[in-house]
């Protein structure tokens, strides 16, 4: 299966986690892409079987301009310069490709998410396979990842290793 990892980050948490995930499905035997969000392609390789998004959540949802700036004003060391919601409305979909989202937030798990978001976005732009993945928990005392986030994801990347994308051209299975 070929990966390929989409993902935004200001403060690096959301990339700890997408190396993460990476490294889990890498450890399985899988071929992996990781791009920042504004160098990913915008056309999908036909042989990527599984395509992952992430994102941080900012006011409980996938960032915005402002946010990003906020986050910078805020201590971040950079923003992309074009966020996860901006990159689906550029990507040319592929209707039957296995897709995934992800994010970081500090905020309990039943609270609105960047990788909810995320899903519906794609599902929207004709990526019928996109379906909410994981959240990963910032400490937002520390801003840093919570104890034992980066091994759950690495766990996470192992399991998505399983998946199975479905011959080429056919909906992707429900799980």
């Amino acid at each position: 299966m070929g990966v390929l990892i989409v993902c935004e980050s200001s403060f690096g948490n959301t990339r700890h986690v997408a190396e993460a995930i990476g490294a889990g499905l890498a450890r399985r035997g899988h071929q992996v892409e990781l791009y920042p969000v504004e160098r990913a392609p915008r056309e999908i390789p036909d042989d990527v079987t599984l395509l992952l998004v992430g994102s941080p959540t900012h006011n409980m949802a996938m960032t915005t301009a402002e946010t990003r700036a906020k986050a910078v004003a805020e201590g971040a060391p950079t923003a992309p310069t074009i966020g996860i919601h901006e990159w689906i409305d550029l990507v040319t979909p592929r209707r039957a490709l296995l897709v995934r989202t992800f994010d970081t937030r500090t905020t309990g798990a039943f609270l609105p998410s960047a990788a909810r978001d995320a899903a519906r976005a794609l599902k929207s732009n004709g990526f019928h396979g996109a379906k909410t993945g994981q959240s990963f928990q910032v400490d937002p005392r520390t801003t840093g990842l919570a104890d034992g986030e980066l091994q759950r994801a690495h766990e996470w990347g192992m399991a998505l290793a399983d998946l199975d994308p479905g011959p080429a051209g056919t909906t992707p299975p429900t799980t």
